[in-house]
């Protein structure tokens, strides 16, 4: 009888040891996955702060390219002015011949030109003259 208490009291020692081995190895476990779940915590707020800076960036870069293709497109209408007025100054003087003209009526074309000319000065002294 004795013989089945000592081997019952071995096999309640080595089960007790298991035990102990098993719950060591599963808190182990729990430890090993609470830290594993803070970094993930911790890694979703970078990634949460990453993705709002990266949508402010894209705002920011959309309100920017808004802007550019608003000036470009200010800018193409006033080239599209510029080129009417361009076309117009070329149908003047494709209307007169001022080599020939020039060579019918030398004193008209002279007075042109001087008047031409003494306009221009008389601006230049305008815009440099020491009296505002």
């Amino acid at each position: 009888m004795w013989q089945a208490a000592l081997g019952l009291s071995i096999a309640l020692a080595l089960t007790g040891g298991a035990f102990k081995l098993y719950a060591d190895k599963t808190e182990a476990e729990k430890e090993a996955m609470a830290s594993q779940l803070r970094q993930a915590a911790d890694n979703q707020l970078v990634l949460e702060t990453n993705i709002t800076s990266l949508n402010t960036q894209i705002i920011e870069s959309e309100q920017r390219q808004q802007r550019v293709l608003d000036r470009v497109n200010e800018l193409q209408l006033q080239n599209d002015k510029a080129q009417v007025e361009v076309a117009s100054i070329r149908k003047k003087f494709a209307r007169h011949n001022l080599d020939a003209l020039s060579l019918r009526k030398p004193k008209l074309i002279e007075k042109i030109i001087n008047k031409g000319t003494s306009e221009v000065l008389n601006d230049l002294e305008n815009i440099t003259s020491l009296n505002p």
